[in-house]
């Protein structure tokens, strides 16, 4: 009985004193510390400058494994992107991870066509998954840091350069200009988990437009001297391949379709006058490479511009012994040509990653 006296006393005593300290506000014991570090996310290409680079500009929103979001702006996004400072904010809850999205998101309905034109420093959705922090002390706090990495959800194919037909062992050249009238990609994914799209199909002496004008570039007249020169480029951002999809002969992934017009030499009309009906040409590359045959057989990846010069393709106009061109050049009449020949075509890397990329020339080419 004694004892469930003092019991009693106890409980009222603890009672008592919570009840005098419940309108104190309550200790903050922890710190959530934030660095953005976007300082990888660099392009070279069309419209902008070397060294140019993707940055979390608006709609910076991070979320915390709780749940908890908070949404960057103003001074505080400029402290995140300070790795020296960190955006800084007190809390009272255990932080594991932390994740990121900026500059709008994407989603499985978000379609390619829409972020054809997107500004890259500014109008590309980054991401950063979610990421553990680290847990240190700093006098009787706890700290939660972490650096964030944002990555952008798509890859920029940049399609610029001039193609020149070359000579045979007795210098006689078939061509005299070949021009780059349009570049269309094709075989893409229309949305990030959704099925890829032919927006050019096969046909007989040529096709019908193209089904997503944002996915094709007309080089006019006033532009070709730039785009030979490759200040210019027909440029697309394009989703990297599903998981569960694998390269598959002879249309692998994403695809670039040439639409040419040919010159032909007069000695070489005068050897097959049946040239003069085929100035309007195409050239359809199916299958890339950086430097290994099959190095690049598993899609352009998110966050590499990949840079495909066309003066690549110059090896592969040859004349033939006999001075007219030879018949196993890439051109067609008509494209993605259902015969199962192709050329792989060689690109370069840089960073924004980006790439170069070019035809490999075992099977790369679609005849």
């Amino acid at each position: 009985m004694k004892y469930m006296k003092m019991a009693a006393i106890a409980m009222m005593a603890l009672a008592l004193f919570s009840c005098n300290n419940k309108n104190n506000e309550p200790k903050t014991e922890a710190v959530l510390r934030i660095c953005i570090n976007d300082a990888e996310l660099r392009t070279l290409g069309e419209k902008y400058e070397a060294g140019a680079k993707t940055t979390c500009e608006s709609d910076v929103k991070i979320t915390l494994d709780n749940g908890t979001e908070i949404t960057l702006e103003g001074q505080d996004l400029a402290d995140a992107k300070d790795l020296d400072k960190g955006y800084t904010k007190d809390i009272d809850f255990v932080v594991n991870t932390v994740s990121l999205t900026a500059n709008g998101t994407i989603d499985n309905t978000t379609k390619i066509t829409s972020l054809q034109d997107k500004n890259l420093k500014t109008e590309i959705a980054l991401t950063a998954p979610a990421t553990p922090v680290k847990v240190s002390t700093e006098g009787e706090k706890t700290v939660y840091t972490v650096i964030l990495e944002p990555k952008p959800a798509v890859a920029r194919l940049e399609v610029a350069g001039k193609i020149k037909g070359q000579p045979n062992a007795a210098n006689v050249n078939a061509f005299k200009e070949i021009t780059v009238e349009k570049v269309y990609v094709n075989n893409y994914l229309s949305t990030i988990a959704g099925d890829r799209h032919m927006n050019v199909t096969n046909g007989k002496d040529g096709f019908a437009a193209a089904t997503e004008a944002e996915m094709e570039d007309e080089i006019p007249a006033a532009k070709k001297e730039a785009f030979e020169k490759m200040n210019e480029v027909a440029g697309y951002y394009l989703f990297p391949k599903k998981a569960k999809e694998t390269a598959v002969a002879p249309d692998y992934f994403d695809h670039v379709i040439l639409k040419l017009n040919i010159e032909y030499t007069p000695e070489a009309i005068a050897l097959d006058p049946t040239l003069e009906q085929k100035k309007a040409r195409f050239v359809t590359i199916a299958r890339f490479m950086i430097a290994e045959e099959k190095d690049l057989d598993g899609g352009f990846l998110a966050g590499t511009i990949y840079k495909l010069d066309l003066n690549e393709l110059s090896k592969d106009f040859k004349t033939g012994d006999d001075g007219k061109p030879d018949p196993e050049n890439p051109d067609t009449p008509d494209p993605e040509p259902n015969q199962k020949k192709q050329l792989v075509v060689k690109v370069k890397p840089y960073e924004w990653k980006a790439q170069n990329i070019k035809p490999n020339i075992n099977g790369g080419y679609k005849k």
